[in-house]
């Protein structure tokens, strides 16, 4: 078990998490705007079929 941790603390350093971070970021500042919409598209389809459309 030390010989994981030893592994683990010596790949992981704050540089190369921070570039795995930084290479992140744009797919999550894509992902939230559109999973945003799909789900407020989806409650505005939903209600549609019942008569409930609001805007």
């Amino acid at each position: 078990m030390d010989a994981v941790v030893t592994a683990l603390t010596t790949a992981l350093t704050p540089a190369i998490f921070l570039d795995t971070i930084g290479d992140l970021v744009p797919f999550i500042v894509v992902l939230v705007p559109i999973s945003l919409g799909l789900y407020f598209l989806r409650k505005l389809v939903k209600g549609a079929a019942k008569g409930k459309v609001r805007f």
